[in-house]
C-alpha cells in the first residue's frame, strides 16, 4: 500500500496455503461422535498475541479457513448485496470445536459510507447453525469471550487502555476515529463485530468442514485508528455505478465474512452477479462471463464472472470491484496474464494516458524479478477506479489505483508488493513495517534504474556506477533525516501503522544498508531464498532475519551478533532526540561500516 492522505500525524497460529496443507484430513460429513477423553472447546477468538494492541479484536482460532468461494449478488443502482449472496468457506478444524468465530462488520459509526449488512442464515455441512455477535474481548483475557467486566471489551490505542476510565487491562479492539483525535474512542465498548457460530455437534480435530453464510444489505467502509478509511467505496461516476474496492488492513470484514488477519490465506473462488451492463473484478485469473436472462433481481439481465486466485490471499487483499470498467488483458512473456481495467467513465485522454503507464507493468515485473525471482503468479494486472480513496493498495494480482490516474512511482511500489506482502505475507499487523519496507525499496530500484538508463543503460559500466550511486544518496539522505527514529518500524499503533517514516522510509532505507552489509549478490540471493521458503504463505520478523543472517559473507558467532543488532537497531529501537542506528550501511562509514572481520 501507498498512502496518499493521512488525517492525523492464547492461540496457535497455523498458516493456510496449498490444498496440500489438508488433504490427509478427514472428509467432511456429518459430525462423529467425540472420543471420550476429547475436550472440545470455542475456537480462540482471537488470533493477536496477548499485549497486542494492534487490531487485537482480529483473527480467529481453531480452524484454517483453506478456501473461500465468494458468491456476491450486488445490484449496484441500489449499492445492495441481494438474496443469494453469500460466502461459503472450506475449513479444518484444529481442534475440537463447539463452536468458531469470524469477523463480520455488520454496522460501522460512520453511518453514511459504513456497512448495513444482515445476516439471513448459516450452515455447516449443509445443515442449519446458530449464530451470534459478541464483542471482542483483549486477547488472553483468562475470562474468555464472555467475560462478564465491560472493561475487558474496551478499544484504545495502546496497552493498557487508561484514558478516562483508568483500564488497567489491554486493549480488546482498535478505535474506530474520524478526525485527528486517535485517542477520541479511548475506553470505549467495541462493536460486537465477532460472528459466533454453533455448529449442530462438535467438529472434531483434523475434520473438514464447511460453513456457508448468507447475507443481504449494504457494503461499506472502515473507519481506521488513523482517521483514514478502507473497504467498500461507493463509485458514483456514474450515478449508481458500483463499488471499488481496497481494504487494507481489515476492511473486507466491511463486505463479507472472514477469517480476518495476514497470516491466513486461503485460497480464492468468485462467482460475483451483477447487473447485466457492470463488470465484476477480482483476483486472479477470469474463468468466465455468464449471461443470465431478466428476473425479478434484475429485470434487465444480468452476468456472473468466475474468477479463481489460483494461490492463496490475505485478509487485506481480496479484491472485489465491480461497475461499468474497460476491462482488457494480454499474454505477455513467461505465460503471465495482464488485466488492465479503467473506470468506463473516464475521458478518452485519461485512459490513454493511464493506458500507457499500465501497458509498462511486463517491464516492471520483469526488472523486478532479477532480484526477487521469477514472478510468483500466473496473473498480474491494474484496476483504475474514480472513488477518492486515501491510498493505493497491491490488492493480489490486481492492483487499484484510486482517483482515476496511475503514476510510475507508487505502480513500482505496489508491483513490488506482488513478491512482498502478497506472495510473502506479513504474520501479523504489527509485521507491516517488513513489506511496506521493501516495496519502498522498489521505488528506490525504480528511480536508481533511471538513473543508469540516463549513464548508458544497467549494462553498461558507467550505467551500473550510477545505479549504485543513486541507491547511496538514496540512503545518505535518509539517514540524515531527523523524523525517522522517534518510533520503532516492530512497535506501531494503529494510528502509525502505515507512518511513512517508520512503516515505509526506515526499513526500505534499512534494506538498503543491508544489500551493503551482505553484499549484492547475496542480498538478492536472500531475496530469492525467502520466496523460496515462505511464498504462499507468511514470515515473522525472527524468521526474516534468520533468513538473511544465512547470507553472511563470513559466517561467524561475532558477525552474527554484529547483524542482530543491526536489526535491533533498525527495527525494534525507538531513538532519543539526535540519536540514530550507529551500524548504518553505504556512503557513511565506507567498506569496512560493518567490522572488517565480517565483510567480504
Amino acid at each position: 500500500m501507498l498512502r496518499r492522505l493521512v488525517l492525523v500525524s492464547s492461540s496457535v497460529v497455523l498458516v493456510a496455503g496449498s490444498s496440500a496443507a489438508w488433504s490427509g484430513a478427514a472428509d467432511a460429513g456429518s459430525h462423529a461422535p467425540v472420543p471420550r477423553g476429547s475436550t472440545c472447546a470455542s475456537g480462540a477468538p482471537t488470533l493477536s498475541q496477548p499485549g497486542g494492541h494492534v487490531y487485537p479484536e482480529m483473527g480467529n482460532g481453531g480452524y484454517l479457513t483453506m478456501r473461500t468461494t465468494v458468491g456476491l449478488v450486488y445490484d449496484t443502482p441500489s449499492d445492495r448485496f441481494l438474496r443469494g449472496n453469500h460466502v461459503s468457506d472450506l475449513n479444518v478444524a484444529t481442534q475440537c470445536l463447539t463452536d468458531f468465530s469470524m469477523d463480520f462488520e455488520r454496522r460501522s459509526p460512520d453511518h453514511v459510507a459504513g456497512p448495513d449488512l444482515t445476516v439471513r442464515s448459516v450452515t455447516v455441512n449443509g445443515k442449519p447453525a446458530t449464530w451470534r455477535f459478541v464483542q471482542p474481548t483483549y486477547p488472553g483475557d483468562p475470562n474468555g469471550q464472555n467475560d462478564p467486566d465491560p472493561k475487558a471489551h474496551e478499544a484504545s490505542q495502546v496497552n493498557p487502555v487508561g484514558g478516562p476510565l483508568a483500564n488497567p487491562l489491554p486493549p480488546a479492539c482498535t478505535p474506530e476515529v474520524t478526525g485527528s483525535d486517535v485517542n477520541a474512542q479511548d475506553g470505549q465498548p467495541c462493536p460486537a463485530n465477532k460472528l459466533v457460530i454453533t455448529p449442530p455437534a462438535p467438529i472434531q480435530k483434523g475434520r473438514r468442514f464447511h460453513v456457508r453464510i448468507a447475507y443481504t444489505g449494504r457494503p461499506g467502509v472502515h473507519l481506521d485508528g488513523d482517521g483514514s478509511t478502507e473497504g467498500w467505496f461507493r463509485s458514483v461516476q456514474p450515478k449508481g455505478d458500483g463499488g471499488f474496492v481496497t481494504t487494507e488492513p481489515v476492511g473486507t470484514e466491511d463486505w463479507m465474512p472472514l477469517n480476518n488477519y495476514p497470516s491466513i490465506k486461503p485460497d480464492y473462488v468468485f462467482r460475483e452477479t451483477v447487473n447485466k451492463s457492470r463488470t465484476a473484478i477480482a483476483n486472479g485469473r477470469l474463468v468466465s462471463v455468464r449471461r443470465h436472462r431478466p428476473d425479478h433481481r434484475f429485470p434487465h439481465g444480468s452476468r456472473t464472472f468466475h474468477w479463481v486466485s489460483g494461490a492463496p490471499v490475505a485478509n487485506y487483499l481480496v479484491e472485489s470491484s465491480i461497475g461499468h470498467y474497460d476491462l482488457t488483458s494480454h499474454v505477455g512473456r513467461h505465460g503471465i496474464r495482464y488485466y488492465e481495467a479503467q473506470a468506463s467513465s473516464l475521458s478518452p485522454a485519461r485512459k490513454k494516458a493511464n493506458l500507457k503507464v499500465m501497458r509498462k507493468q511486463q517491464d516492471i515485473t520483469d526488472f523486478q524479478s532479477r532480484f526477487n525471482g521469477p514472478f510468483p503468479f500466473r496473473t498480474d494486472g491494474v484496476v483504475i477506479g474514480t472513488p477518492p480513496a486515501s491510498f493505493e493498495e497491491e490488492m493480489q494480482t490486481m492492483i487499484t489505483f484510486a482517483g482515476g490516474r496511475i503514476d510510475l512511482d507508487t505502480f513500482n511500489h505496489e508491483n513490488m508488493h506482488q513478491w512482498w506482502g502478497d506472495h510473502v505475507t506479513e504474520h501479523s499487523f504489527s509485521m507491516t513495517f517488513f513489506k511496506e519496507g521493501m516495496a519502498t525499496v522498489g521505488e528506490y530500484l525504480f528511480h536508481a534504474r533511471q538513473a543508469a538508463a540516463a549513464a548508458g543503460g544497467v549494462h553498461a559500466a558507467a550505467g551500473r556506477k550510477a545505479f549504485q550511486q543513486s541507491l547511496t544518496e538514496t540512503f545518505d539522505q535518509n539517514y540524515a533525516s531527523t523524523s525517522l527514529w522517534t518510533f520503532a518500524p516492530s512497535d506501531p499503533t494503529p494510528a502509525r501503522l502505515f507512518s511513512g517514516s517508520s512503516t515505509y522510509t526506515r526499513p526500505g532505507t534499512a534494506y538498503l544498508a543491508l544489500r551493503q552489509v551482505l553484499g549484492h549478490g547475496r542480498f538478492d540471493r536472500a531475496l530469492r531464498r525467502i520466496q523460496r521458503d515462505y511464498g504462499g504463505s507468511s514470515i515473522t520478523e525472527p524468521q526474516l532475519e534468520a533468513e538473511f543472517t544465512h547470507f553472511l559473507p563470513r559466517d561467524t558467532q561475532a558477525c552474527r551478533q554484529r547483524l542482530g543488532d543491526f536489526f535491533t537497531q533498525w527495527f525494534d529501537t525507538a531513538y532519543s532526540a539526535g540519536q540514530k542506528p550507529s551500524i548504518t550501511g553505504p556512503g557513511l562509514d565506507g567498506p569496512d561500516f560493518y567490522g572488517g572481520a565480517c565483510t567480504h
